[in-house]
């Protein structure tokens, strides 16, 4: 008799689920080739983050354990990023090159079968999809200890695409070098990044001189190229260019998260738990501000974000970026749209989007490597 509890009995009972596993992935996928040609044929988006949203919650309502939701997250991550390239092979352009904090997140929400399209500029990347060179484009537009990125809002009064999700990334940064610690006497990255690990530097690398370049996988080809020299970037560069992780996770706070947008043409359907996001350029008048803000507070809607920004009109004169809860097809944003419209000289919407999950942010704790 064979041993129910024996390692080779329960490796053949795994081996004959996988059978069955993979039988099942390819039903799913042939369903998604089904898809993919209803699609084509209505001219439908591929990208549907408001149906993948339902996709993940069904799963998680599924799951019974002893696999955490976590796991299955990532799973079906992956297996939906297959089913749209099943569906329709697509572009992607985000902020480069290779390896940057951009190409990570646009990694993570489209997963790694897209043609992906590197950019030097936020607004060639805005150009792309404006232009119709990209299908989708990702960009950063919020760092939880940096603020809005302005450059990304600025470029919403230039091109008109529409946000259709957002990708929220915990940022952790490393020390990449191939020099010994002691020997390290520059040290390049964006000026962004020395902002989020100024107190880490001070105590560490007093004596450095912290050199500014244009992006993280551009101050690791440094690194690698000068000896004494070191990069702060993702720890994924570090593989790219063959260098040393010397410190893990060297950001002062462990909230340093940076939020993307996910540019398209369209914005998807209501998913239950959205936001939207509008820019408004308003009368220069006494009260105009209150105005535009009233309907909110009329019908319940909670505001996440407002920013200035210059119209670029004229000196002096500016526009409101706001994002708030709720989808623009909803009854009662709808109507606040309607009475803001009415305060504004123009207001345009920049799309609906699911909004992310809250994040469980870990204690963080810094590593030291010194080894890939």
């Amino acid at each position: 008799m064979t041993n129910q509890n024996s390692l080779e009995f329960l490796r053949g009972q795994i081996d004959a689920l996988d059978t069955r596993i993979v039988q099942l992935l390819n039903d799913r996928a042939r369903l998604a080739q089904q898809i993919g040609e209803i699609k084509r044929q209505t001219n439908t988006s591929i990208y549907h983050p408001d149906r993948e949203l339902q996709v993940y919650k069904r799963v998680i309502s599924e799951n019974k354990g002893p696999l955490p939701n976590a796991s299955l997250t990532a799973i079906y991550g992956e297996l939906m990023a297959g089913s749209r390239a099943l569906e329709r092979p697509f572009k992607v352009s985000y902020l480069g090159p290779l390896g940057t904090f951009s190409y990570v997140a646009a990694r993570k929400n489209f997963g790694p079968i897209v043609d992906y399209i590197p950019q030097r500029t936020i607004e060639g990347v805005f150009r792309e999809v404006s232009m119709h060179r990209a299908d989708y484009g990702i960009v950063p537009v919020e760092n939880s200890t940096e603020g809005g990125i302005r450059e990304t809002l600025q470029m919403f009064l230039e091109f008109d695409v529409k946000v259709c999700a957002e990708v929220v990334l915990p940022i952790h940064h490393c020390l990449l070098s191939n020099s010994p610690e002691e020997s390290i006497q520059r040290i390049y990255s964006k000026p962004q990044v020395f902002a989020q690990c100024k107190n880490w530097l001070v105590a560490h690398f007093p004596q450095a001189e912290l050199l500014e370049v244009g992006s993280t996988t551009e101050a690791s080809r440094l690194a690698k190229k000068e000896a004494g020299s070191a990069a702060i970037a993702h720890e994924e560069v570090a593989e790219l260019y063959n260098l040393n992780i010397l410190y893990k996770n060297i950001e002062d706070s462990p909230l340093n998260i940076t939020r993307f947008f996910v540019l398209g043409e369209s914005y998807p359907c209501p998913s239950s738990q959205d936001k939207t996001a509008i820019m408004c350029y308003i009368k220069n008048q006494v009260g105009a501000l209150y105005g535009l803000l009233h309907p909110f507070k009329k019908y319940c809607i909670n505001l996440t974000s407002i920013e200035s920004l210059p119209s670029r009109r004229k000196a002096w004169d500016y526009s409101f970026y706001i994002e708030f809860e709720g989808h623009a097809s909803e009854s009662r944003v709808s109507k606040a749209l309607n009475k803001i419209k009415k305060r504004c000289l123009e207001l345009k919407i920049l799309g609906s989007f699911p909004r992310s999950e809250p994040l469980l942010v870990e204690e963080k704790k810094i590593e030291t490597i010194h080894s890939r």
